[in-house]
């Protein structure tokens, strides 16, 4: 169980101090809630404190923010329709989302629902699918926003119980108990894991829901999106297509690099019901027109073959990277098959130096505590992307390597 669940599990705890005193920390150490002060940026560094130093910290995997055919598709959008369009979706669409829904569709062979944000795109669709007399099981390391959506069905009278991540023996368990009880069992968990940059057992999960017909699976792969799978559709579709009983949220920012989120379907009712009864589908706003046509240039990059080469590119980086923390012997938590990925140091402090290290050594990285990780479990989190070389990269492990013993030194 994470420490964030723990703190939420206490009615004795102070979620709220806790985490103003944590940020609070952050803050005076300047680790969290940086402001960059490039007047334009390159992908590969950020200036902070008037110094340039590499950006580890990117979600934009493939690098596609900067593509000229985004930038300008953004333009032309804004051109056109205007800097926004403020109406409810309920009530009347923009014309992008025509063009890029049916582009959606065809990119991951499925019905494709675009919401203004992959958050909303959760909290849009899990009350209208999941009612009362279902069950919710959620992995422990699932994504916040999804941790959210499902309290919000909990209000409702359904179950949720937090697993031990990636558990499968447990779940199965669990399954097998519920069943008696309840007419559908949804299990939520991420596809990509945000901060560890492990993956879920997908292929094994599937099998699980050939096994169970009450077992329903809902996927939040907003990490896994664009830089794997066949027109980049993601970690969770590559090893498991859409079926029945299976939904997908997904990210149209990070490594799609435009904005808003998508809910991919395996059928039109879910796809209907979602559009027509989730609570953000009718009261939040839209994805707006310039986003929309940036989502639009982006799924025709996707649906080319462009998007083999850059996944290319990406995974030869990973590799790379793979190899410079065995040679140095780093304590990483996985051999990471994604572009995230997560130097273990234990205790908050240690990763706090660690950080302040890198920074002045010219490397940015995300100090990686509470509430995010367990206590027990913090490091630093870094993420590839293509704007970043080999050379980066190479120095970013020598440096982590070189102030390795002086951060574990600092261990209360």
């Amino acid at each position: 169980m994470t420490i964030q669940s723990e703190v939420f599990m206490n009615p004795q705890s102070d979620w709220t101090s806790s985490i103003d005193s944590i940020v609070d920390m952050g803050l005076r150490h300047k680790l969290v809630q940086r402001t960059t002060e490039d007047e334009a940026f390159n992908g590969r560094t950020i200036c902070l404190n008037g110094r340039h130093v590499l950006n580890f910290s990117l979600c934009s995997y493939l690098g596609l923010e900067l593509d000229p055919r985004l930038k300008q598709a953004t333009i032309d959008a804004a051109t056109r329709y205007g800097t926004q369009f403020a109406i409810s979706r309920a009530y009347m669409s923009a014309t992008p989302y025509t063009e890029l829904e049916q582009l959606l569709d065809e990119l991951f062979d499925a019905h494709v629902l675009a919401t203004p944000t992959t958050t909303l795109g959760h909290i849009a669709a899990l009350p209208v699918l999941i009612k009362k007399g279902d069950a919710i099981l959620i992995d422990q390391m699932a994504h916040n926003s999804l941790q959210t959506a499902a309290k919000l069905v909990q209000t409702e009278g359904v179950p949720v119980e937090t697993l031990v991540h990636g558990n499968l023996e447990l779940l199965e368990e669990r399954i097998n108990a519920l069943s008696k009880q309840y007419r559908h069992i949804w299990y939520l968990t991420d596809g990509v894991y945000s901060m560890f940059g492990d993956l879920a057992p997908v292929k094994e999960l599937g099998k699980l829901v050939n096994r169970y017909e009450q077992l329903h699976l809902y996927f939040d792969d907003a990490h896994g999106m664009s830089w794997t799978g066949n027109h980049g559709c993601g970690y969770v579709l590559d090893c498991l297509p859409i079926q029945e009983r299976m939904v997908v949220a997904t990210s149209l920012c990070k490594a799609y690099a435009a904005g808003g989120g998508a809910l991919i379907f395996p059928n039109e009712k879910m796809h209907r019901q979602v559009k027509n009864c989730g609570g953000p589908m009718i009261f939040s706003g839209p994805i707006q027109p310039p986003m929309l046509g940036a989502a639009i240039a982006s799924a025709r990059i996707h649906l080319s073959p462009e998007i083999n080469r850059l996944q290319r590119e990406l995974q030869d980086r990973i590799a790379f990277c793979n190899h410079l923390l065995r040679s140095y012997q780093i304590p990483v938590t996985n051999s990471s098959k994604s572009p995230i990925f997560y130097v273990k140091l234990g205790h908050p402090e240690v990763a706090g130096e660690m950080a302040k290290y890198l920074l002045n050594d010219g490397f940015y990285t995300n100090h990686a505590v509470y509430p995010a990780v367990s206590q027990r479990k913090s490091g630093i989190r870094f993420t590839l992307t293509v704007h970043l070389s080999a050379e980066d990269i190479h120095g970013l492990i020598e440096a982590i390597a070189r102030n390795l013993s002086k951060a574990m030194a600092t261990k209360p």
